[in-house]
C-alpha cells in the first residue's frame, strides 16, 4: 500500500504546476451559448494549469462577429467550438512565445 501511495504522490507532484496563474480574458456577449461553453472549456483546462479567467461582456464592433474570444497578452484566439485540447495547446504556445 505504501508503494502505491508514494507513486500517487509523485504523480501529483509532477502534475502540479508551479508558478503564477496565467491571466486569460474571455470576451463574450450576453446570452451566447458558445461563450458559456468556452468558459467551461477554460475551467476544464484550468484543472491542469492555473488560470485567472476574466470574463468581459462586450458589444464592441471588434468582437461582435468573433465572440467568444480568448486573449492572453496581445494574442487573441476565436474560441467558438474549440475543444479543450486546442485551447490548451494555444495557451501553451502563447506562454512559450512570451518566454522566448
Amino acid at each position: 500500500m505504501q508503494g502505491n501511495l508514494r507513486r500517487a504522490l509523485a504523480l501529483v507532484r509532477r502534475r502540479t504546476f508551479r508558478g503564477p496563474p496565467l491571466r486569460v480574458v474571455l470576451y463574450e456577449k450576453e446570452g451566447c451559448h458558445l461563450c458559456d461553453e468556452a468558459y467551461r472549456a477554460l475551467r476544464r483546462v484550468g484543472l491542469d494549469r492555473p488560470l485567472e479567467i476574466e470574463r468581459v461582456r462586450t458589444d464592441e464592433d471588434r468582437y461582435v462577429l468573433r465572440v467568444p474570444v480568448l486573449a492572453v497578452g496581445g494574442e487573441e484566439l476565436d474560441a467558438a467550438g474549440l475543444e479543450d485540447g486546442a485551447i490548451a495547446r494555444w495557451l501553451r504556445s502563447v506562454t512559450l512565445d512570451a518566454g522566448s
